[in-house]
């Protein structure tokens, strides 16, 4: 044997066993198929009845047994009939390879061939070297599955069947194999769930529920909103997918509906699954709820020549800033606590700027340096501070000895930087420095005194700092006024700190600040005020009378409880019982901003509001002058209007007579009828209906009494022309102004009674309707004019009982003028524009509620006659024979109905 030939050789033999180890696998599959021909028609029969729809129809549970008992089965019939498959032999191997390689004589059984005498000699080896060399490449073949005739048949059988029933199913084929081979999961031939899914806004962006549905994606909605679904009609319990698991509340409502709570925190999509199908789908764009935007607009300072600190804010936040706050933190001892100025909003605004003016002299860190910070709560929750700024806050200004020592001794007590047996000694010494007369004074600095002495006394501190402050302000007023206006000023701040407390004590209760307990002893409170503030004002009255200063006549006192300050009690009362903090603190603000002016008044400004006052009576007398005016040219514009519609109405019912017909809106023409509609016609339409006018038809009565009234409305006419005379110069005397409203409306009036006195009633209409514009426009350049403080343009809040004019409550005539007259002019905050009437100056409303001196103008049609009109224009439009114009003109406008 050659050397090649002897390295040829294993190759050769591991070449023969590669396919052997293939013909032998393709030899097992050509057994196997024989044996899994009744499994696998099984599994063909359950899909057949899956396409039909049959396992699915069945409960889930018997849906998931019949699924196991058929796959089991087939599985376990398939593994036992393999399992007793024999391996293949080796002959069949090696002819399977002959046969497939086209080899003759059987080599692969002759290359294990022996010589019969057991040697090989020379000519065998040649021999079989030769056999070696005429094997070729060797194959297995591709499986040659049996098909017998009855095969066959059962197979085309089944393929035609398959082939059918995936025609009947059509697009479902897909989705009906999944649910048969998945117990739980519906086909899309099974109708979805019925779903409800909306989105409750949280509490801080209060709003409507936004409702979801499938085919648009919800709008931006607020971080923590609470997403609802309620699915009915399922058959087992839905999943929803997006957010996490234990933020999901799910319950079970009847055996066919499951509920699904759970809150939206951050912007994805979720969707909820019932079935292997989804039912809801949405992609959520969540609007984060950030803390609000606090910053200083400027940096905070003193009031030039005032004691007030200035601190400009601004803040914003998306969904509204509930609550605003100064912190101030004393510099050089940042651990004490700070003081808290509660900064009023409106209406919990999402952005809002001011300047919020503060005293703060009576601190005991007058003087000192501060820190000063603004915070900002939004109605969530969420808090913000701004920057810190550094302001020394102002102090008072004392020029007596005494009360500057008290103050001075004060501070140094307040802020720990003197001990209690020191401030006692102090004070008794001050005590005795004060005139023997101011016992009071001495009887409250060495109670002080005491109290500081006492180890057992409570609130001995807070009690000594306040006694001191109060002592040293009497002084100081004693020192500029008399014994009793410095008492009554004393009553006044003892009377407003006890109000501030007790609106604090509610704000601090919350809730339960509303009892009536509380409100009670607020009421009681804002009573002690009241007589404090009377008894300021009684001894204002005497000395003005000891000093002799002349004070000009005021009018009527008015009732009690309607000056700017009772005003502003009861709404402060009002405000705080019903749980608006801010808004009664800021009512506070503005009463202790008219309080201090009324402590501070003297005889001389009680000399200058009576002043005002009058000017402010003269110009209330010249409003209820022009109201006059204008009722009484309304009063001629009606005459005028009933002239000429009495002219019409007998002319109509004339052609009425003459037609026979005795309907209105059958006889009226198109163009009038949209005119009762409020609608203008088109022109061709007008020109095209314009029917000859027939004369007016009066009886010799009516035609005398028309005379007659229109004599008397010329004389009316002239006469109001000069009162408008009259009035412009009585205005430009007192404002400066002439008023130009009033210049055109006397050539207007002339107009009118020119044409009165030809008897031309239809220009004599118009002219009157000018003069009421006119004498409209006066009404609001009056009012600019009057805003002046010289003209009693504002509320005069200075003393209790001189913020209006007078009147009567209940009566008549002139007091009714002066108190809507104060109504109008003491309207806080509203701006000097009138919402409330027509460009007439008449007062707008329905019913009774407009009526007023001013006249009012009636509805000109009712509901129900509008709807006649409605319905005959229908007809008209039904009527073809009409004019092509017509009927297009009334098609476009009916199809708006």
């Amino acid at each position: 044997m050659t050397r090649s030939a002897l390295h040829s050789l294993p190759m050769l033999e591991k070449r023969i066993e590669r396919v052997r180890h293939r013909a032998r696998r393709v030899l097992w599959i050509e057994a196997a198929w024989s044996v899994l021909q009744w499994p696998l028609g099984i599994m063909g029969g359950y899909t057949l009845s899956g396409l039909f729809r049959l396992p699915q129809s069945l409960p889930d549970t018997l849906h998931a047994f019949l699924l196991a008992g058929v796959a089991g089965g087939a599985m376990a019939l398939a593994a036992r009939n393999l399992a007793r498959l024999p391996p293949p032999k080796r002959n069949a191997i090696d002819r399977r390879i002959e046969n497939r390689s086209g080899l003759r004589h059987q080599p692969l059984a002759a290359l294990e061939d022996y010589p019969a005498d057991g040697e090989e000699t020379a000519l065998w080896q040649v021999h079989m070297e030769r056999l070696r060399n005429s094997i070729g490449s060797l194959r297995s073949g591709l499986p040659h599955l049996d098909w017998t005739a009855s095969r066959k048949l059962g197979w085309t059988v089944f393929a035609a069947a398959l082939v059918g029933a995936s025609i009947f199913a059509g697009p479902a084929a897909p989705s009906r194999l999944e649910a048969a081979f998945l117990p739980g999961v519906d086909d899309i031939d099974v109708p979805l769930p019925q779903l409800e899914a909306w989105i409750d806004l949280p509490a801080y962006a209060p709003g409507a529920p936004v409702f979801l549905s499938n085919r648009n994606d919800p709008p931006r909605i607020p971080q923590d909103s609470t997403l609802t679904l309620h699915i009915t009609g399922a058959r087992s319990g839905p999943h929803l997918l997006g957010v996490e698991t234990s933020d999901i509340n799910a319950r079970q409502l009847d055996p066919a509906s499951w509920s699904f709570v759970t809150r939206l925190s951050h912007s994805g999509r979720v969707s909820i699954r019932s079935r292997g199908r989804t039912v809801g789908e949405w992609h959520f764009q969540i609007e984060p709820d950030l803390a609000p935007e606090i910053a200083w607009k400027s940096a905070p300072s003193v009031v030039k020549d005032g004691t007030d600190i200035t601190l400009p804010w601004k803040v914003a936040q998306a969904h509204g800033v509930a609550n605003l706050e100064a912190q101030i933190t004393l510099a050089a001892k940042p651990d004490l606590p700070k003081i808290i100025l509660p900064i009023p909003l409106k209406d919990k605004p999402k952005k809002a700027e001011g300047d919020f003016h503060a005293d703060l002299t009576e601190s005991l860190w007058a003087g000192e340096s501060v820190i000063i910070r603004l915070h900002a709560t939004s109605r969530s929750g969420r808090e913000a501070t701004s920057p810190d700024e550094k302001l020394t806050l102002p102090s008072r200004v004392f020029h007596d000895p005494t009360a500057r020592a008290l103050v001075s001794l004060r501070h140094r007590f307040g802020l720990d930087r003197e001990s209690p047996a020191e401030a006692s000694d102090e004070l008794k010494a001050l005590a005795w420095t004060l005139p023997q007369n101011e016992k009071g004074s001495i009887l409250a600095l060495l109670y002080a005194a005491a109290q500081l002495d006492d180890p057992d006394s409570e609130n001995a501190r807070t009690n000594v700092i306040g006694l001191c402050w109060a002592v040293a302000l009497y002084l100081e007023d004693l020192r500029l006024t008399d014994r009793e206006t410095a008492q009554a000023n004393l009553e006044i701040r003892a009377a407003q700190k006890a109000v501030q407390d007790q609106i604090a004590h509610m704000r601090a209760l919350g809730a339960a600040g509303h009892s009536e307990e509380q409100q009670q002893e607020l009421a009681t409170r804002m009573k002690r005020l009241r007589e404090a503030l009377d008894q300021r004002m009684q001894a204002l009255m005497q000395r003005s009378m000891q000093l002799g200063t002349v004070i000009p006549d005021i009018g009527e006192a008015p009732d009690s409880g309607s000056d700017p300050v009772s005003r502003l009690m009861r709404r402060l009362q009002s405000d705080a019982a019903g749980g608006h903090s801010d808004d009664a603190m800021k009512r506070l603000e503005d009463l202790s901003k008219m309080v201090e002016r009324m402590r501070s008044a003297t005889p001389q400004d009680l000399a200058q509001i009576a002043q005002q006052l009058q000017a402010r009576a003269r110009a209330q007398a010249q409003k209820a002058t022009l109201h006059d005016l204008i009722r009484r040219e309304t009063t001629l514009l009606d005459h005028v209007q009933a002239r000429l519609g009495l002219g019409q109405r007998n002319a109509k019912e004339a052609q009425q007579s003459e037609t026979g017909s005795g309907q209105d809106l059958s006889t009226m023409s198109t163009a009038e009828l949209l005119k009762r509609l409020g609608m203008t016609p088109p022109p061709n339409m007008e020109e095209a209906q314009n029917s000859p006018v027939v004369p007016p038809v009066l009886s010799d009565a009516e035609t005398t009494a028309q005379h007659e009234q229109r004599r008397d409305d010329h004389a009316v006419q002239r006469a109001l022309q000069m009162v408008a005379k009259l009035l412009n110069e009585d205005v430009k005397s007192l404002t400066g102004k002439s008023m130009e409203g009033l210049t055109k409306a006397d050539k207007d009036m002339h107009d009118a009674s020119h044409a009165l006195a030809k008897v031309q009633d239809g220009p004599a209409e118009n002219a009157i309707r000018k003069v009421l514009k006119d004498l409209a426009e006066t009404g609001q350049q009056m009012s600019e004019a009057q805003k002046g403080k010289n003209h009693g343009g504002g509320p005069l809040a200075l003393l209790p009982t001189m913020g209006t004019s007078g009147h009567t409550q209940g009566g008549k005539g002139k007091g009714d003028q002066n108190q809507a007259d104060s109504d109008d002019e003491d309207s806080e905050g509203q701006g000097g524009g009138k919402t409330d009437r027509d460009p007439l100056g008449r007062k707008q409303g329905k019913g009774h509620s407009g009526a007023d001196t001013d006249g009012t103008v009636p509805e000109s049609d009712s509901r129900e006659k509008a709807r006649e009109i409605e319905r005959e224009l229908r007809r008209r439009d039904a009527d073809r024979t009409r004019p092509q114009s017509e009927l297009d003109y009334l098609d476009r406008l009916l199809k708006s109905y």
